[in-house]
């Protein structure tokens, strides 16, 4: 029972929804205002059978309405075009049509497929499914989608303004999604149930766009979103109109509807289109049917057009605060947009002028509204008039101006504007005012500036109402003439000018009408006459805030002045006591002298500094000699007679107090009464007794100093040149005994150790004067590129042999990616290098002394050298660390073993300072020393070959002619033996004025001449060379002052060089060796034998015998003929090592006969060859090597032949 009386309970319920339900649908009427006349058409007899039996069509129509297309005014009344068209077909097929109303289209398309209906109209627009379609007729209106937009004044296609996203309205049903992404990929959609609420979104910015059938949209906005909406751009038609759905089952009904759309008269479509408005012809907007091809052409060329308009130009040209565009000229070039494609940008302009200059000078393209005239007519070309309002004057509102024109009237008009020449033939005596626009004109009648002014009604019925409505008005017409309005273009745009006025004249002039309807009255959007007027209005607001800024300031002074009138009361106190203060607080005697020289005040210092001074004569004036300031008075009585001198200098004053003097820097100034005359000045000084004491107790210290350092320079050089001289020879004469062929000298132990200590002795001397350049700040680099792999090589070359006495292993690891060349000075880090090796050896007894150099990544073209020395010395304690780069400080362990100034690392510190390097030392005591730099220096390739070194003896031996002048005996004997020993010519002078004479009587190729000596120097002999000589000579100067200055010197006298004593044989050889002289000819010299060996210590080693030495050198050179022959085979078939071989092969053979120079050449060589044999250089020193290997064997057969013929 309970479940029966729920279902019951149920039913009740749902009885009155079912009973609602079914009074949604009911019949309604077809009404039309047409006169729907029958027509003829063609169908087969069957079909007209098939309406014979048929006799009613079920019709079915459903809500929303849908105007113009169809609608219900009341309940039971259906209009529109849809319902003309059902009365039309459904008269001509002479059938009755019951039409009945559905609350839906989905709820009509239920019935139609039931059956319960036999068709029903489809006004959608949307897509229908392939069953659908089969069963719907053709359209009987075409679809063309439309897009309108809130902006009035849209001149340009959507495509050329929205890039993003875009927000778009649309009626429920109509066109599918994909249909707008493929023309707004980025859209987003709303559907609306109603066109009204469609387009009601996008007039109050909810969307940008509506997108609608035209008919639909076009009924809309001419009723009701005229002011606020307009289609902004026109699509193809689509298939899918207005239409007829039949059900399955009435086949034949679809093809009568076909054939019965088909045969409606076009006069009765135009009739039935007239009579809802929607004859304006939108689907001919995409394009003109009358266009050249050469018009056509231009459009396509032609997108954008740039518009200048009056923004004050109203009703035609108007731009709003958002410089949006609007105004009868709009709307029309909106109406051209849709039939031509074309797109306009706006220019402002705000006069005719103006307007006319952007079209002159090609910035615009057309003017939107111009009133032509004969004068404009000559400058551009004018389109077809799109109105024609008459002129009319406009005068103040209650002036006595009538409407008759009278004499001397001041008259505002437009230049250029056709009424100017109608008023100077029939009014000459009205003064025209040219005014820049029509706007201005207007705002001088209101201001009274002109009587009146003439312009169009439209204008001026517009502006007076909208703006001046009470203060001006219409007087009457002016002239018979009207202001023709149109279009103005270029006069070089001929296609232009065409398509404009072939786009006018395809706007049907009810479209024209009802755009100068809609702008007869007002719509809600205000002028914005901002741009013309904000000067004024500027002004305007600065001024009125300039007076409320001066009044505020004003009040603000006002109640300052009464707050700090009671402040300045206890101010003036508080400054009484500062000035009482600070006048007699300060410790500077300060006092005031007046016109006549009274001191009319002072304050207590300056009393003080006179305590001891009687008043009597302090109160005398300055003018009195007595007083202790009369001095001063000189000056200050200039100053008081200049009254436009500012202040007197400080100037210096002995004044005497008492007995005693006083230095016063005395400084003084004016000051002025109220009239700006001096009155009087103001005094003061400083007592610099104290002071002046200091400085000169201070300048006899400087002196002192100064005196000492000169003492010390002097010195230096004192003993640099009084040492070095006597030290020179010695080293000198005893390298001539170590070198030379006598070994009886060579192997004296003492006079080995003679050099050896004149060598540290000199060393020690070169310390010094580098710590005295050091301190002076004298010490300077001298940069160069040097060769990376010869940079170690001669500072271990030296040591080896002291490492090898001391039995010593010295090695070398040079770092294998080395740059070819590095930029330093070669011979400062060279001293350093020394340095470090010397001690490392010197303090090494037994074990190594290894020397480790590397190349660490700097940037891009630097690198940091670092060389490390350690050695398995007696090492340093850690005490001692900290002071061994001082000056002058020794470790004990040092200080016990050897001798020294302890000078060495700190030149080497400095050294490495002044090349933004760092020296490092660790060390254990007991256990060695490790020391390490590191350098920053750049680095490059090889930018040439290197020549060969050490270079080969030259081919033909050069004899010069040398005059050696020297006072100091051992030091001529020196360098007279040097030079002998390497073949050259001597004459000596003991000094300059005997060496001159000698010069003027004997020719010379070199002057070699000391630069300190009696009589005359070295330096007056080359000056006097230099003057006297007709042919150049080389001068070289010789000096112990092994000082940068002294060579500088040289130089500057005239020297072609200058050396430091102890002068070496292979420095002096190096020097001559590219001196022209008196040179043998090729056939006159001849290799000696005695020159490139040892031949005495060959003889030593034969023991005397004569066949044994001869065989000797017979098998020497045999072989090395052997091995020279062999050496070119190698050399031309690359095998290194093989020739490695030979070259070792031919050292030994050499080393044996005591030929040095041959072993060394075949030694580097070798050692070349081994670890870079494709270095370009090789081959020359190769084929050198060989061609003094040559000399020697012939120097071999020469000694030989030369013996047996004795």
């Amino acid at each position: 029972m309970t479940r029966l009386f729920t279902l019951i309970l149920c039913l009740f319920a749902l009885l009155p929804l079912t009973c609602v339900q079914a009074d949604d649908t009911y019949p309604t009427r077809l009404h039309s205002r047409e006169i729907l006349a029958p027509f003829n058409f063609n169908i087969s007899g069957e079909a007209w059978r098939w309406l014979g039996e048929k006799r009613e069509l079920r019709i079915a129509v459903y809500a929303p309405d849908n105007v113009p297309l169809s609608y219900e005014p009341e309940k039971g009344s259906l209009e529109g075009i849809s319902a003309d068209y059902l009365l039309l077909i459904t008269r001509s097929l002479g059938v009755k049509a019951a039409v009945r109303h559905y609350p839906s289209r989905a709820e009509a398309l239920s019935a139609l497929h039931s059956g319960a209906i036999d068709m029903m109209v489809d006004e959608s627009g949307s897509k229908l499914s392939p069953t659908q379609q089969q069963f719907a007729s053709i359209p009987f209106i075409n679809n063309q989608p439309s897009l309108i937009s809130r902006d009035i004044s849209v001149v340009l296609a959507p495509d050329k303004q929205d890039k993003g996203p875009v927000k778009i309205a649309m009626i429920d049903g109509y066109l599918d999604n994909q249909w707008v992404a493929d023309h707004f990929p980025q859209a987003i959609i709303t559907r609306y149930p109603s066109m009204q609420t469609a387009l009601a979104s996008v007039a109050f910015g909810e969307n940008q766009y509506a997108i609608a059938s035209l008919v639909s949209a076009n009924w809309h906005l001419e009723r009701i979103y005229g002011n606020h909406l307009s289609v902004t751009d026109i699509y193809p038609a689509t298939p899918d109109g207005p239409r007829f759905l039949v059900n399955d089952r009435n086949a034949p009904l679809l093809a009568i509807l076909n054939s019965a759309i088909q045969a409606v008269p076009k006069i009765q479509k135009l009739l039935i289109a007239s009579q809802w408005k929607v004859d304006s012809e939108f689907g001919n907007f995409q394009s003109l049917k009358n266009l050249s091809q050469r018009e056509q052409r231009w459009l396509q060329q032609h997108q954008t057009l740039n518009v200048v308009i009056n923004p004050l130009y109203a009703p035609f040209t108007m731009q709003d605060s958002a410089n949006s565009f609007y105004g009868v000229s709009a709307d029309l070039l909106r109406l051209i947009r849709l039939r031509t494609g074309l797109n306009f940008n706006v220019i402002e302009a705000n006069s005719v002028v103006d307007m006319f200059n952007e079209v002159k000078q090609g910035n615009a393209d057309i003017i939107a509204a111009m009133s032509h005239s004969d004068a404009r007519d000559n400058q551009l070309l004018f389109s077809r008039t799109y109105v024609a309002p008459p002129f009319v004057l406009v005068a103040r509102d209650g002036s006595d101006v009538s409407d008759k024109l009278k004499k001397d009237m001041r008259i505002a008009v437009l230049p250029d504007n056709a009424i100017r020449e109608w008023l100077k033939q029939h009014y000459p005596d009205v003064q025209q005012v040219a005014a820049p626009n029509a706007s201005v004109a207007l705002q001088w009648v209101n201001e009274g500036k002109v009587d009146g002014a003439v312009h169009n009604l439209i204008g001026a019925s517009y502006m007076i109402d909208r703006f001046f409505r009470g203060e001006l008005k219409i007087l009457g017409r002016v002239g018979a003439k009207v202001s023709l309005i149109s279009f103005a273009v270029s006069r070089n745009q001929p296609e232009l000018h065409s398509i404009l006025n072939k786009a006018l004249a395809d706007i049907p002039p009810r479209e024209i009408s009802f755009i100068l309807k809609k702008w007869q009255s007002p719509p809600n959007a205000r002028l914005d006459t901002w741009q013309l007027y904000r000067t004024q209005f500027y002004w305007m607001a600065s001024i009125f805030a300039l007076l409320v800024l001066s009044s505020l300031m004003w009040i603000y002074y006002l109640r300052r002045e009464i707050g700090s009138r009671k402040r300045i009361e206890l101010t003036l106190q508080d400054q009484a006591n500062f000035h009482e203060t600070l006048f007699n607080g300060t410790p500077v005697p300060v006092y005031v002298v007046d016109q006549s020289g009274e001191i009319t005040d002072s304050n207590q210092a300056w009393r003080d500094f006179f305590a001891n001074s009687s008043d009597a004569l302090l109160a005398l004036p300055l003018t009195d000699t007595q007083h202790p300031l009369a001095p001063i008075y000189p000056e200050l009585q200039q100053l008081l007679s200049s009254p436009f001198s500012a202040v007197i200098s400080s100037q210096r004053h002995i004044i005497r107090v008492d007995i005693q003097n006083h230095t016063i820097v005395h400084q003084a100034v004016p000051y002025r009464d109220r009239h700006g005359n001096v009155g009087g000045l103001i005094c003061s000084w400083q007592d610099i007794s104290g002071h002046e004491y200091l400085l000169d107790a201070l300048s006899v210290a400087r002196e002192r100093a100064e005196k000492a350092n000169r003492s010390k320079s002097t010195f230096l050089a004192t003993m640099s040149h009084e040492i070095r001289t006597p030290i020179s020879a010695i080293i000198g004469l005893l390298e001539l005994a170590v070198t030379g062929k006598d070994k009886r000298a060579a192997d004296d132990e003492a006079v080995r150790v003679a050099y050896d200590s004149a060598q540290s002795l000199l060393g020690l001397i070169g310390d010094i004067l580098d710590m005295a350049k050091i301190e002076s700040g004298k010490l300077e680099l001298h940069p160069e590129w040097v060769d990376f792999s010869q940079l170690a090589e001669p500072v271990m070359r030296v040591f080896e042999g002291l490492a090898r006495q001391k039995g010593l292993m010295l090695h070398c690891s040079v770092d294998r990616l080395h740059p070819d060349e590095i930029l330093l000075d070669p011979g400062r880090f060279r001293q350093v290098l020394s340095n470090l090796v010397s001690n490392a050896i010197k303090f090494t007894e037994r074990g190594s002394v290894d020397v480790e150099i590397r190349c660490l990544p700097e940037g891009e073209d630097k690198i940091r050298l670092e060389v490390r020395v350690t050695d398995t010395g007696i090492g340093i304690s850690e005490e001692d660390q900290t002071r061994v780069f001082s000056p002058y400080e020794q470790t004990d362990a040092g200080a016990k073993k050897t001798t020294g100034t302890g000078l060495g690392l700190a030149i080497c510190q400095e050294l490495m300072l002044k090349m933004d390097g760092s020296i490092r030392l660790q060390s254990q005591l007991g256990r060695g020393s490790c020391i390490t730099i590191q350098v920053p220096v750049k680095h490059r390739q090889h930018l040439e070959l290197p020549n060969a070194e050490p270079s080969p003896q030259p081919d033909i031996p050069v004899s010069l002619r040398i005059l050696a002048v020297d006072d100091h005996p051992a030091n001529r004997l020196l360098l007279k033996r040097q030079l002998t020993r390497q073949g050259h010519q001597v004459i000596e002078a003991v000094n300059g004025e005997q060496a001159l004479e000698l010069w003027r009587k004997m020719p010379f190729d070199v002057v070699i001449t000391d630069c300190s000596m009696p009589v005359m120097d070295g330096l007056t002999l080359t000056r006097i060379i230099r003057t006297e000589e007709t042919s150049p000579i080389t001068i070289l100067g010789l000096t112990a002052n092994a000082q940068e200055e002294e060579r500088l010197r040289c130089l500057a006298a005239g020297m072609n060089d200058c050396l430091f004593k102890p002068l070496r044989l292979p420095q002096l050889e190096a020097v001559l060796r590219h001196i022209p002289g008196q040179s043998p000819s090729e056939e006159e010299w001849q290799p000696r034998l005695e020159e490139m060996i040892d031949l005495e210590m060959l003889r030593a080693l034969a023991h005397g015998e004569r066949e044994f030495l001869f065989s000797l050198l017979r098998a020497t050179r045999d072989e090395n003929v052997m091995d020279m022959q062999q050496a070119e085979k190698m050399f031309s078939q690359h095998l290194w090592d093989e020739l490695a071989r030979s070259l070792h092969r031919m050292a030994g053979a050499a080393q044996i006969i005591g030929a040095n120079g041959v072993e060394q050449y075949c030694r580097e060589l070798e050692k070349a060859f081994l670890h870079d044999p494709t270095h370009p250089g090789l081959s020359v020193k190769f084929h050198q090597t060989l061609t003094i290997i040559e000399e020697l064997n012939q120097a071999i057969d020469i000694f030989i032949a030369a013996d047996q013929v004795a």
